[in-house]
């Protein structure tokens, strides 16, 4: 591996510094290095990243690397984070092992994760469906309105799951685990596994758990108006980002997307040292 790109969530003087560093330090060992800017509201454009690209380089913190997954999508480059902020399960690196993983990586010494991701759409209340957004952690339906219980009807591959009266729902892959849905009391999963996990938000009863699905399920999902002018309206969002809106009559389908997010390993760090590291961070 010798071509590299360098991702970067802002273009401070202080990251521009860090990415020049990079870029002396790859171009010094016989490489190339470029580099790009994603910052948070540059969700809809993908980032121009050069053809020969072997490896890119995601310089910030989890939601840096989810932002660059969602951008790369579908151009089959391996990635690996840097962390530059709070402690994180996506960002191997940091400032002082970066050097050291550059040297491994261009002496090939490295394997590759593949990361499963979702794929949603909506589809309105005519029948169009809309454009397909993928997501590295989950994709997330809640009430517009703010703190408001709603209703959540799920389908699995066509046949009637449940109607979950709750703040919303988080569909989540195994990366995304560790996010939002374990903030919901959903189970921890090694991202390494291949499922979909459903989990309620605030379910408004005591037997609601989070479900794990087989990663070939097809979920549809629909609400149902509580109120009697039917103005209801939910609000979905992918990896936190791509906002959309969900009324009665209208549908999300979401499904394993067709490519992965293929992540560097460098380490021999298992996935319960980073738990338990990530544990013990959140007791201090």
């Amino acid at each position: 591996m010798k071509h590299f790109f360098v991702v970067a969530r802002e273009d401070k003087k202080e990251i521009l510094e860090f990415v020049q560093k990079l870029t002396d330090y790859i171009e010094k060992k016989g490489g190339t290095c470029s580099y790009g800017i994603n910052p948070d509201d540059a969700l809809e454009a993908e980032l121009d990243v050069p053809e020969d690209t072997q490896g890119i380089l995601v310089a910030g913190g989890d939601g840096t690397v989810i932002r660059a997954a969602q951008n790369i999508f579908g151009k089959n480059i391996p990635m690996i984070g840097i962390n530059r902020g709070h402690l994180g399960y996506l960002c191997d690196l940091d400032d002082a092992s970066v050097y050291d993983a550059i040297d491994a990586m261009m002496a090939g010494d490295y394997s590759i994760e593949e990361r499963m991701m979702l794929s949603g759409h909506m589809v309105d209340a005519q029948g169009n469906a809309g454009k397909e957004i993928q997501a590295l952690n989950d994709i997330v339906l809640c009430s517009s309105a703010g703190l408001q219980v709603m209703r959540v009807v799920v389908y699995v591959n066509g046949q009637y799951l449940y109607a979950y009266n709750c703040d919303g729902v988080i569909f989540a892959t195994p990366t995304g685990s560790t996010a939002y849905n374990l903030s919901a009391n959903g189970p921890i999963v090694n991202p390494m596994t291949n499922l979909i996990l459903l989990t309620p938000i605030n379910p408004h009863t005591l037997n609601a758990r989070s479900i794990v699905l087989d990663p070939y399920d097809e979920l549809v999902i629909e609400i149902e108006s509580r109120r009697e002018d039917g103005t209801e309206e939910a609000e979905i969002s992918f990896d936190g980002n791509h906002k959309r809106l969900l009324h009665p009559g209208e549908k999300l389908v979401v499904h394993r997307a067709k490519e992965t997010t293929k992540m560097i390993h460098l380490r021999d760090v298992s996935f319960l040292d980073r738990i338990r590291t990530k544990l013990q961070a959140d007791d201090d």
